[in-house]
């Protein structure tokens, strides 16, 4: 029987990196955020992950109108 997939966790959980694919699935759903909002984040606040967090909650995502 196959091991399950074990979901990878980076080294430090103080500053966020982008580099790799499994880093940013990690922090968007740590986060519960899209890649974009994400990236926009670390580029307008640096990769500190508290600074990220007060980021996201001091701007929530934008909610498109629900068509009739």
């Amino acid at each position: 029987m196959k091991d399950p997939i074990q979901r990878r966790i980076p080294s430090n959980l103080s500053r966020i990196e982008l580099s790799e694919q499994w880093q940013i699935t990690y922090w968007t759903l740590s986060l519960h955020t899209t890649q974009e909002r994400l990236t926009r984040a670390v580029r307008e606040v640096g990769s500190e992950t508290e600074a990220v967090r007060r980021w996201l909650n001091d701007h929530p995502p934008v909610r498109q109108p629900k068509s009739l």
